[in-house]
């Protein structure tokens, strides 16, 4: 468990997997809660959750090309975060592609709902907002709400406290 590190008061409940076996890093914030079923696996690259984070059942977060996820974020069940692409030309077998990893970053005070996927080269601003069941490809601004397959700002944040 080296390459593990677990922030004071972090919760990973039974059937987690936290998987840092083929290289890279996972390091988890204070007071986090990885849930049943939830599966944290490197693949080679490393993967940050900052302090307050939840990841919730059946959930995904790959760390190929690098994942940085902020404080006080909130991922739903059944998300996968892909840092990494395959190519897809037609001159060669798809598993001998080269793969890009650009990797993904995901601001504070995020959530992203349920059977969310998020893919290679996405950042995601802070306190945005992803609805269920959306694919994001592109980009998303802090304090929006996204939707949909390609996810879209639907609407802003309207933060007047």
């Amino acid at each position: 468990m080296n390459n593990i590190t677990l922030g004071t008061g972090t919760k990973v409940h039974d059937g987690a997997v936290l998987k840092a076996n083929t290289g890279g890093r996972i390091a988890i914030g204070k007071h986090c809660i990885i849930l049943c079923g939830a599966i944290l696996n490197t693949s080679g690259g490393n993967i940050t959750l900052g302090n307050h984070c939840s990841v919730n059942e059946y959930t995904i977060l790959y760390g190929h090309g690098g994942l940085v996820i902020g404080d006080n974020v909130r991922i739903a069940a059944h998300t996968v975060i892909v840092p990494a692409n395959h190519g897809y030309e037609a001159d060669s077998l798809i598993r001998t592609q080269p793969m890009t990893k650009e990797g993904i970053k995901i601001g504070s005070d995020v959530w992203i709902g349920a059977n969310v996927t998020i893919l290679d080269g996405v950042t995601i601003g802070d306190g945005a907002v992803i609805g269920a069941g959306s694919v994001v490809t592109k980009d998303v601004p802090a304090n929006s709400i996204n939707v949909g397959n390609p996810a879209h700002v639907l609407r802003m944040r309207n933060l007047t406290s």
